[in-house]
C-alpha cells in the first residue's frame, strides 16, 4: 500500500542529492510534490521527468537566503494542488573553504551559512504553519546531520547549523503538537551525493568508512527511505525526535 496518498509535500533543495531522491520516492508513494530549488531549470527539469511517468510534481524557485521565497513556495503549493500537508527542509550546505576551525573562520561567513542552514528551515515552517493549523495537521521533517551531533576539525558553521537544526525540531514539536503537528528530523553520516562528493576526497571518505559499523556508505535513497517513514501514518506517534543515519559511525568506542 502506497504510504502518502493525495498528501501534497513541499522539498525543498529537492533537485539533486537527498532532496531528489525524496522527492521521487514521495510520488512512487502517492504523494504531489513541489520540487522548490535555486536552480530553476534543473528543478522543472526534474518536475518534467517525473510528470512524464505520470507523477504529481511541480517546479518552484526557492531561494535558501530570501525569506520570502519560503512564503511564495507555500503559496504554490497550495494554489497548484490544494493544499500542503508535508514538508520537508532538506536544502543546506557550507563551503568547506570557508567552513574553517573556529580560530580560523572568517565570521562574515557565519550569515550566510545559518541563512541556508537554519533561517530557511524557520521561514519555510512559518510559511505553512497557518494552513497547518487550520486543517489541525501536518508534518516537518528537517535534514540534519551527524555533524549536528559531533565535533570535526572543519566544518564548524555547518555542525552549528545543523545542531540548531535538531533543536529547532523539538521547539517544532513542542509548541505545535497540540495541532496535530508532528516535527521530526533525520541526521545522516556520510551520503554519496553529488555535494558530498564534490566536497570531500577520496581520502576523507575512505576515514568515513573506516569507521562505519555497515560496510557500505549510505545512498540518498537510504535518508529518502527514512524521511518517507516519518512522513507517513506509520510515524503517526513519533514527534520531536532525530533519527541518526549514519551506518553506526558513530554508536560505537573508539577502540572498535
Amino acid at each position: 500500500m502506497k504510504k502518502l496518498v493525495n498528501k501534497v509535500a513541499l522539498i525543498t533543495g529537492a533537485s539533486s542529492g537527498i532532496g531528489k531522491a525524496t522527492a521521487e520516492r514521495f510520488v512512487k508513494e502517492g504523494a504531489k510534490v513541489i520540487i522548490a530549488d535555486h536552480n530553476l531549470e534543473r528543478a522543472e527539469k526534474f518536475a518534467a521527468s517525473l510528470m512524464d511517468n505520470q507523477y504529481h510534481a511541480q517546479a518552484v524557485l526557492f531561494e535558501a537566503q530570501d525569506s520570502r521565497s519560503a512564503g511564495r513556495a507555500v503559496d504554490r503549493a497550495i494554489e497548484l494542488f490544494g493544499g500542503i500537508d508535508i514538508i520537508v527542509n532538506n536544502v543546506g550546505g557550507s563551503d568547506l573553504s570557508k567552513d574553517l576551525a573556529v580560530g580560523e573562520l572568517d565570521v562574515r561567513y557565519f550569515d550566510e551559512v545559518m541563512h541556508v542552514n537554519l533561517r530557511s528551515m524557520i521561514t519555510t515552517v512559518q510559511a505553512a504553519l497557518p494552513y497547518m493549523k487550520d486543517h489541525r495537521e501536518g508534518c516537518i521533517v528537517n535534514v540534519a546531520s551527524i555533524g549536528g551531533f559531533l565535533g570535526n576539525s572543519t566544518g564548524t558553521l555547518y555542525g552549528i547549523s545543523k545542531a540548531g537544526a535538531i533543536n529547532l525540531t523539538r521547539y517544532i514539536a513542542t509548541q505545535y503538537g497540540r495541532y496535530g503537528i508532528r516535527c521530526n528530523a533525520v541526521a545522516p553520516g556520510l551520503i554519496l551525493t553529488p555535494a558530498a562528493l564534490g566536497n570531500l576526497s577520496q581520502e576523507e571518505r575512505e576515514k568515513f568508512m573506516q569507521h562505519n559499523s555497515l560496510p557500505y556508505a549510505g545512498k540518498s535513497e537510504d535518508i529518502a527511505g527514512v524521511i518517507t517513514f516519518l512522513a507517513s501514518e506509520d510515524a503517526r506517534y513519533i514527534t520531536g525526535q532525530t533519527i541518526i543515519a549514519d551506518g553506526g559511525m558513530s554508536c560505537h568506542n573508539p577502540v572498535v
